[in-house]
């Protein structure tokens, strides 16, 4: 067996450089972890090494945490607690070592690799921006097992430990040096020297104490909770109000996180770290820590695999313009300008410009709201940013993207004018959401270079974009863009043109669903809290009035005529935008009424209700939660399966990926086709006969799910 740990002693200074065989990231997999307890062991009486410093060889990762495949692989909870154990005895020794013991900290540390640096005695950062330092066990559904709940609070204290346990986001050196999570940064460049001079302040007494004492500085707030029971007490009764905010209840792995460290934080270590094995193998054995894991997998695949037919090198990208601002403009362009690309936005009048202007700005302040950005770095962003009301300037860019009114004619005569002040090799990308790319690209003298690029609102928070080929998109125009969306910190989903694409395709028969049972007197805020109870992040409705309901108009309208469907099922929609001027929260009003962060039901839609009723005779209708809940989760798997048939996307668990970027369906539950494969397809086409039987022809199922039936499949089955 190739070995991953080699040790040097030069004059008392012992070096441990980790570096995993045949791996690109160090990772503590099951041999790893005993090739470090033999090495531990073998050091205890080592009378040579005053100081031992552990680095890794791998460029811009120190540690990325556990082998995730060993922690999915475990069924049983006794085997669960067996490996939280295992990871807790070896750190132990590792903090028992009878000289001081100091991580640096290069790059990524993550999980198990922040546990691990935590059992040692000192901790240095440098200020690679590589570096993330996290404990982001809980968006796998399970909680730090390896000591990372019982040694992060007892060195930093507990406010700030359930911060970032709770959210699991990773943090750079800088921050973890202010956190006192490390006890030194130092400049990347200089390492060798610095942390030469960080080992001779370790080997004085008194400057040592000065370090110790500075971990022990707290302010007077997290004194006067953390010091006593009352305050503690405090702490944890907000820490569990938030959580059941967030989650609403249905993710365990944040409740349990609070409920062991109320238990344990004023234990000593070894009783708290029984409790944290205890309380980890009971989460690890989950469902949902299982299909969160699944999903962390799928997402790293599909970084690195967006659907390239071809190996193509992409084609470099200095500058971007996009065409069209206001709302969509501005987030397009802050994508760009975060990433240090220049792009210019062009309209047809200032106040859009404007508007652009100050959606970019409002993201950068919001962003510095939760994590500092130096007011510096986003003056030198912002001014990657330019417009224009005519085209000077385009010539330069070597992509332009569209994002202008969602209307086939007024795009074909903006990209006919487009082409004319572009460079010949300049890719053209729309922004559309519904509109064929092909019928587009007909306008071109040169539609290889046309491609469809659909960003999600808002830009800053919607991880997914559409990579939509026309059937003369070139491969150099689709590798360039994929490339394009990676660089921008994107998820590229390679997806066929068809209405709707794929997240669209999918979501807006749902939302038309939701619109019918308003239409048929089903009260609305019931409809949003069945939706939310079963774990979408906001009901349909309230997603409305979020997009805008003269959008979700224009997209159900558009969808509706060429997907066949019923246009009479969003009239109330109609009469909504056309009567009332509801617009959703962009107006003040739509399904609800919105004051600052407050709204409640809208009372006004009901007189629109009765006004459908009428003109459509439809008699209100008396419906179970049950079936409420079924009409709107079986479209959604009734049109996904209908996207797999088309061939809209080759793979499940991509579609089931894109679903939980694009619409926030429950990455708890799986994915929408994990969720059919947990139902069981002979419950899942027996709900869908009743619904077919009672509610119409649009839940009949899809061929794909007859064919699974009649083979007993499973959509994972396939997809392994």
């Amino acid at each position: 067996m190739s070995h991953a740990f080699n040790l040097q002693i030069i004059r008392g200074i012992g070096r441990l450089i980790f570096d995993l065989p045949g791996e690109k990231v160090n990772k503590f997999t099951g041999e790893v972890v005993e090739e470090l307890e033999k090495l531990i062991d073998s050091l205890k009486n080592n009378t040579e090494i005053k100081i031992l410093v552990i680095e890794s060889a791998k460029k811009n990762i120190f540690i990325a945490g556990a082998d995730i495949k060993e922690i999915v692989a475990i069924k049983k909870q006794s085997i669960a607690e067996k490996l939280a154990k295992r990871g807790q005895d070896v750190f132990n020794k590792l903090e028992d070592l009878p000289f001081p013991t100091v991580a640096v900290i290069d790059g990524a540390c993550l999980g198990g690799g922040t546990e691990f640096s935590l059992a040692c005695t000192f901790r240095v950062a440098t200020d690679n921006d590589k570096v993330a330092i996290g404990l982001p066990e809980v968006n796998l559904g399970i909680l730090p097992g390896w000591g990372g709940t019982q040694r992060l609070p007892k060195l930093i204290g507990l406010t700030k430990s359930l911060s970032i346990i709770l959210t699991g986001k990773p943090f750079d050196g800088r921050k973890a040096y202010a956190l006192k999570v490390v006890d030194a940064l130092i400049p990347q460049e200089f390492k060798e020297e610095k942390l030469a001079q960080f080992l001779e302040t370790i080997a004085n007494d008194s400057e040592r104490e000065k370090i110790f004492k500075r971990r022990k500085l707290k302010g007077l707030l997290e004194i006067a909770l953390e010091k006593n029971p009352l305050g503690r007490a405090f702490l944890f009764y907000k820490a569990k109000k938030d959580v059941w905010k967030k989650t609403k209840g249905v993710y365990p792995a944040p409740l349990k996180i609070v409920e062991l460290l109320q238990e344990s934080f004023a234990s000593p270590l070894h009783e708290g770290l029984k409790k944290e094995r205890d309380f980890f193998s009971h989460l690890a054995i989950t469902d949902i820590s299982k299909n969160l894991i699944q999903l962390f997998f799928i997402g790293e695949a599909l970084k690195k695999d967006a659907g390239e037919k071809e190996k193509i090198e992409p084609k470099p990208i200095y500058s971007a313009g996009v065409l069209g601002a206001g709302i969509m403009g501005g987030g397009i362009g802050w994508a760009f300008s975060n990433a240090h690309i220049p792009i210019r936005m062009k309209d047809i009048a200032l106040e859009p410009l404007r508007k652009a202007y100050a959606t970019t700005a409002g993201i950068y302040q919001k962003a510095g709201e939760h994590k500092p950005v130096p007011k510096n770095e986003i003056r030198i962003k912002m001014h990657k940013l330019s417009s224009t009301l005519d085209y000077t300037g385009f010539r330069q860019h070597d992509i332009v993207i569209e994002a202008i009114i969602e209307d086939m004619e007024i795009k074909k005569q903006a990209f006919r004018e487009l082409e004319n002040n572009v460079r010949e090799n300049t890719i053209i990308a729309s922004n559309t959401s519904t509109l064929s790319i092909h019928e587009m690209s007909s306008v071109l003298k040169n539609p290889d270079r046309f491609i469809g690029m659909h960003f999600f609102n808002p830009v800053n928070r919607m991880p997914l974009v559409e990579i939509i080929p026309g059937k003369n998109t070139s491969g150099q125009t689709i590798a360039t863009t994929i490339a394009l969306a990676r660089r921008l910190k994107k998820t590229p989903l390679v997806v066929k043109d068809s209405p709707g694409f794929l997240v669209n395709r999918i979501l807006i028969p749902y939302m038309i669903e939701a619109t019918l049972m308003a239409q048929e007197g089903i009260d609305i805020e019931r409809i949003d809290a069945i939706m939310e109870g079963f774990g979408m992040p906001m009901g349909p409705f309230i997603l409305a009035d979020e997009i805008g309901l003269d959008v979700c108009y224009k997209v159900c309208r558009i969808l509706a005529g060429r997907l066949n469907l019923d246009t009479h099922h969003i009239e109330l929609l109609k009469l909504m935008i056309e009567k009332q001027k509801l617009l959703g929260k962009k107006s003040g009003a739509g399904f609800y009424i919105h004051n600052s962060k407050e709204k409640y039901f809208n009372k006004d839609v009901v007189k629109l209700v009765h006004e459908v009723q009428e003109s459509y005779n439809i008699s209100p209708l008396q419906i179970r939660d049950k079936d409420i809940l079924d009409r709107m989760v079986f479209r959604l798997i009734n049109e996904s399966g209908q996207c797999l048939e088309e061939a809209i996307i080759e793979r499940p668990y991509y579609l089931d990926m894109a679903l939980v970027m694009g619409t926030g369906f429950p990455p708890f539950r799986g994915g929408i086709l994990r969720y059919v494969d947990s139902l069981g397809i002979e419950s899942v086409m027996h709900t869908f006969h009743y619904l077919h039987e009672r509610y119409g022809e649009r839940f009949k199922p899809c061929m794909l799910l007859e064919d699974m039936k009649r083979n007993n499949r499973k959509f994972y089955e396939e997809a392994q």
